[in-house]
């Protein structure tokens, strides 16, 4: 058996295959049966790729110094800390003479070796590039392929990152599309968007329209990905996308009400431990199906047993016959949405602390990127990486831009990206708020005077914001409430390009950007007659639109923790924050977005009674009305030992008293107001969560 299945390239330890080596013999030359591609990319299995990333903190150099070590020391890609390898892109350079060829391949042939790269002999010289969208890297090398290894023919125009990625899942995805037949409810769990999307249109594409198909991702994953084609799968394949963590199944069950709902559900966290949540959420007799080796098969069956539920669990890992066409077919039909993806890196993600966003493999200039931060523009959200796309795109372009958004949510930050990210960056950037200019002062303040021009008027004269701002910027704060004569002038100088100082005869040549921003409904206004509906076309060339921060709550644990550590330096407090006061900030309503939390924070800094932050000392400052004077506050203070910081000691406990605080709130809250709507109202969450709080609690 020496020549079959690689045994001569076993190095150490000998007698066994080379999968289960440690070592294999990566020599150039061929034995008969074996073939050698000459490397271009490679994918590796991707709780390996993230284990690799992590550990060298996602710097390029020590990323790809890392693997080429692996390979270095086992003669193969088999990390041994993750205990997987990956699948190999290649072009065929010599066939050995004793081959078996059933596929006829030939030199000069592009094929992908669709196996663990573990059994298989490597030698990379180089890593040109990283793809973290895909968990792949561009390579050079070789990799030796003895004739019992499946390979599959790559067509030219298939997008082979794609197809990689998807060929990594084995016959997993074609045993879903069997399993879903006839079944209506699903659910995914997992921590990498991509491959959530894969299997839930897998799902999708079998049983139609008519089922319902959840996906729930990990928060503290340390990737996101993002792009327009992205969105739209997204829109097309779940019908609800949450963000939580997976690592604490029962609190996530229990806040989304999940438990027997699902026919089937599918695993595809690279996290030992989330299994649980597919247990509970499937029903009675359903089908729970592991998506890979990582998650704990044997315990899952355990935990079915030890609460007396019947399930099928599956792991369809592995080889399944046909399998490569089903995975060929699936890429050709999702290569389109695929196109122009990226990736975002959440800083500190894997902590748990700090999750202000850094992209590192997207169409954005790094420029913007950094700048954001000095901006405190935080992007963890979809929504919020959409605006920041947005800001992007119209950076480049010398236009005209109106940023809606309501009070409080970061529109000067906005035209500050703007600002520093465009051709414009070196030149002048005035900002006016124009709600805040008297009216008798408005046209000189924007256009100056000439001296003498009025009485009281500097000797010398004035120059105005158009003069100020020339060849560069203008940003006008509350554009609509510009009074209607300003309007007017406003609209001659975007026209014509020149303008008048108070009291002078001879124009003055501007070439000015304009920026502006407004809480106002513009549209409105137009119909109204309150704002001019040219000089509205004339403004709001590109719109972009911030969404209220109840709109982007995955924003908010990274909001908070940059303002802990912001005036927590100011006022030289160091404070961390429970995380069921995080989770309680999550669940309010914030009507006065970033602007309201941040002070709120910076309150919290001051008022804390304990080292960190607790929920008692959020409920007080978002609810002090609720707690002076009721039996409520002074019983949970005294049940609380007087200390309002709460040391508890397990994470049963933790939840024990939050869900003591949530039952007095949410009781108390419902006897002072009388009725749900009210009560719901002073809280700060929906009347629908505070029906289903006093059903939990029984109130």
């Amino acid at each position: 058996m020496e020549m079959t299945y690689g045994l001569k390239r076993v190095a150490e330890p000998q007698y066994v295959l080379p999968t289960s080596a440690w070592k294999l013999d990566n020599s150039r030359n061929l034995y008969p049966n074996e073939l050698r591609i000459s490397v271009n990319r490679i994918h590796l299995e991707g709780t390996s790729f993230k284990q690799i990333c992590t550990e060298s903190n996602y710097s390029e150099e020590k990323i790809k110094q890392k693997i080429i070590d692996i390979i270095i020391r086992r003669g193969k890609l088999h990390n041994p800390v993750t205990d997987t390898g990956g699948l190999v892109l290649g072009t065929i350079d010599e066939i050995g003479a004793g081959f078996h060829n059933p596929q006829h391949l030939q030199v000069g042939d592009t094929i992908i070796c669709n196996a663990s790269l573990a059994s298989v002999p490597m030698y990379i010289e180089d890593i040109a590039a990283i793809d973290h969208v895909f968990n792949q890297i561009d390579a050079t090398g070789y990799v030796i392929l003895h004739d019992h290894v499946p390979v599959i023919k790559v067509d030219e125009e298939m997008p082979v990152n794609l197809l990689l990625y998807t060929l990594d899942e084995s016959g997993t995805l074609y045993r879903l599309s069997q399993l879903a037949e006839g079944q209506s409810k699903f659910l995914i769990v997992g921590n990498n968007m991509i491959t959530n999307l894969i299997f839930g249109y897998v799902i999708r594409r079998q049983i139609g329209s008519s089922g319902e198909i959840v996906c729930l991702l990990d928060k503290k994953t340390g990737m996101q990905v993002m792009g327009d084609g992205i969105d739209q799968l997204i829109a097309n394949v779940f019908n609800e996308v949450h963000f939580l963590n997976i690592l604490r199944p029962i609190h996530a069950v229990e806040r989304l009400q999940l438990n027997q709902q699902f026919d089937l559900s599918v695993n595809c966290a690279e996290i030992p431990g989330a299994e649980t949540i597919n247990i509970l959420a499937t029903k009675a007799g359903g089908t729970v199906l592991f998506a890979n080796l990582i998650n704990n098969l044997k315990l899952s069956l355990y935990i079915t047993e030890s609460i007396s539920k019947p399930l099928n669990v599956e792991n369809a890992e592995g080889y399944l016959e046909d399998y490569e066409t089903f995975d060929v077919m699936l890429v050709k039909e999702l290569a389109g949405y695929f196109e122009n993806a990226a990736v975002m890196k959440v800083e500190g993600a894997d902590k748990g602390k700090d999750e202000s966003a850094e992209l590192t493999a997207s169409p954005y200039d790094r420029s913007l990127i950094e700048q954001s931060k000095l901006e405190d523009f935080i992007c963890v959200s979809r929504p919020m990486r959409n605006v920041l796309r947005e800001i992007a795109n119209v950076s480049k372009y010398d236009c005209n831009v109106i940023i809606f958004g309501d009070t409080g949510v970061g529109k000067e930050k906005v035209a500050n990206l703007i600002q520093k990210n465009s051709d414009r960056r070196m030149q002048p950037f005035v900002k006016i708020n124009c709600g805040a200019i008297s009216p008798n002062l408005i046209e000189s303040e924007f256009f100056g005077y000439e001296k003498g021009a009025f009485t009281g008027a500097n000797a010398s004269g004035k120059k105005g914001y158009f003069e100020i701002a020339n060849n560069g910027v203008m940003f006008l704060d509350e554009i609509g409430e510009l009074p209607l004569e300003m309007q007017a002038k406003l609209l001659r100088v975007i026209q014509d390009g020149e303008f008048y100082k108070v009291g002078g005869t001879s124009p003055i040549k501007t070439n000015v950007r304009i920026i502006s921003a407004t809480n106002r409904d513009l549209e409105k206004f137009v119909e109204e007659g309150k704002f001019r509906r040219d000089l509205y076309y004339r403004l709001n060339v590109v719109p972009i639109r911030i969404p209220n921060l109840s709109d982007r709550v995955d924003d908010i644990p990274a909001l908070v923790n940059h303002f802990l550590k912001k005036y927590g330096k100011k006022f030289g407090i160091a404070r961390g924050i429970a995380d069921s006061a995080m989770e309680y900030l999550q669940q309010l309503s914030w009507p006065g977005n970033i602007r309201e939390l941040e002070n709120s924070v910076q309150r919290l800094i001051i008022s804390a009674k304990g080292e960190d932050i607790s929920l008692m000392d959020v409920m007080h400052e978002t609810h002090g009305d609720l707690f002076e004077g009721s039996s409520f506050g002074a019983e949970e203070e005294e049940s609380a030992g007087q200390d309002s910081s709460y040391p508890i000691d397990s994470e049963l406990s933790l939840q024990e008293a939050v869900d003591e605080y949530e039952k007095g709130l949410i009781k108390y809250a419902c006897e002072k107001y009388g009725s749900t709507r009210k009560a719901a109202k002073a809280i700060g969450i929906s009347q629908t969560q505070l029906v289903r709080k006093k059903k939990k609690y029984n109130l």
